[in-house]
């Protein structure tokens, strides 16, 4: 059964043919002064300093100079959308305005090719099935778009609101497939990214969507892994718990690597995920290691057997991508995990790594972070990789000194930029609590990992 159908407006051509510009330019017809198009696309930023903004998208040239938050308008595309509804109760529940604004723009942020994009029309496919899913959709693209409309504020409340009230409903009849489930917990987890408060981070929509995603690992009747959908929430919960993994309690925490898990991440190997590419080892075990840092930060009790073990797998990992842009950001993930065991654990005898012996830990740990940096400003601000630098640009600005002056503006810049293309306060958040420790860093206190920092405040940021 088809539930869209894609059309194709007409192509306007904006400039004059080859021979209209001969006909304009003929003797008869002298040329008249042409007046320049007024901006229509520009950004707030442009048009409040009235210079002209060049509409690069999602942040323009100028705002990336000047280092601004740039409020660019949303492209809409040329293809309209319409939509067939054969049942009379989803009929009554969906936004087409909200869901049209999912596909045109908010789960283009979740992925790092656009074009490969299974939370668009795929994952529509699925929304008769699953109310929940619809307004957890519905109230995302509602919570992003009112930083351009303040008036769907209030619907992303009501949208999820509904979204809760029918997921338990689902779980509780057991009427929806645990796959939409899975995907329902998970973005009702990442609605709350954009909220601004930074003591809920969706941890019981995580722990649910643990929860049934061992039910799935369990379950030998139905292989998961002959299963797309499955292994796209599946690389979905992995990289939100990486992000998440520094703020659960210890008390609370999970273990990733239980033996279903992990196996289920050696028969995943380098599977394409649409949302970080080909790095779900490195995804699994910066996970591990944000839990023990965090571990570690509240209790003081070392294993250095388990750190030696996290460095080793950190150290030998290599990129299985082959696209240069790609491996620059996963470089730079890898060595945020580096980074991170080192500021957080010190000097462990059992450490591996061979640099280690050249320049010792605080020199190798400022050279990763300069790295790091370079990496991610290698970049492009309009690459859809944008989105996935929050985590690894906190890691490494935190470890830049008084003499780093220009490289901490240019990680101020960054965040900015991410800021400006997914409107998630964690980043301006982020950005808050790097001035901090710089300024602590300026004045000689002792070093500390950023975690530190964070949890000091009594905040829970997810970086992802």
């Amino acid at each position: 059964m088809t539930f869209f159908r894609v059309r194709f407006g007409p192509v306007k051509c904006l400039s004059p043919t080859r021979q209209e510009r001969v006909q304009d330019n003929s003797p008869e017809q002298p040329t008249a002064p042409r007046r320049r198009p007024k901006s229509k696309l520009g950004c707030r930023e442009c048009k409040a300093r009235r210079v002209k903004c060049d509409e690069t998208f999602p942040v323009c040239l100028c705002c990336v100079r000047r280092g601004l938050i740039c409020s660019s308008t949303p492209r809409l595309s040329q293809w309209q959308i319409e939509m067939r509804w054969y049942s009379s109760q989803v009929d009554t529940i969906v936004n087409r305005r909200l869901l049209q604004y999912w596909l045109e723009r908010v789960c283009r942020i979740l992925v790092i090719d656009p074009e490969d994009n299974p939370f668009s029309f795929p994952v529509l496919e699925h929304i008769q099935e699953a109310p929940a899913l619809v307004h957890i959709i519905q109230s995302v693209s509602a919570r992003h778009e009112q930083y351009f409309s303040a008036e769907v504020a209030r619907i992303a409340l009501e949208e999820r609101g509904k979204a809760l009230a029918s997921f338990r409903k689902e779980l509780a009849t057991g009427q929806t497939r645990p796959l939409l489930s899975i995907l329902t917990a998970l973005l009702l987890a990442l609605s709350h990214g954009a909220d601004r408060d930074m003591t809920d981070f969706g941890k019981w929509h995580l722990f649910a969507a643990r929860t049934l995603i061992n039910k799935m690992l369990e379950d030998t009747s139905h292989p998961w892994n002959l299963n797309p959908l499955f292994r796209l929430c599946l690389g979905i919960y992995l990289y939100w718990d990486m992000g998440c993994s520094y703020l659960v309690h210890p008390d609370e925490q999970q273990e990733l690597d239980a033996p279903g898990l992990s196996l289920a991440v050696q028969q995943v190997g380098h599977w394409h995920h649409p949302m970080y590419g080909s790095c779900t080892d490195l995804i699994f075990i910066l996970g591990n290691l944000g839990r023990y840092c965090r571990q570690l930060l509240y209790s003081g009790h070392r294993s250095f057997t388990r750190e030696a073990q996290l460095e080793k797998q950190l150290y030998l990992w290599n990129a299985p991508s082959t696209e240069p842009t790609l491996v620059l950001l996963y470089e730079s993930l890898r060595k945020h995990g580096l980074i991170m065991l080192y500021r957080t654990c010190g000097w462990n005898d059992n450490f591996t790594n061979p640099c280690l012996e050249e320049i010792g830990l605080e020199p190798l740990i400022h050279r990763y972070a300069l790295e790091t940096v370079d990496h991610l400003l290698q970049i492009p601000a309009s690459s859809n990789y944008l989105n996935f630098q929050s985590l690894p640009i906190l890691t490494a600005g935190s470890e830049l000194g008084k003499e780093d002056k220009k490289l901490r503006d240019d990680v101020r810049h960054r965040l900015r930029a991410l800021y400006s293309v997914n409107r998630l306060p964690v980043n301006l958040h982020a950005l808050e609590l790097l001035e901090e420790i710089w300024v602590a860093c300026d004045i000689g206190y002792d070093r500390s990992p950023w975690i530190h920092y964070m949890l000091r405040r009594g905040w829970l940021l997810v970086l992802g």
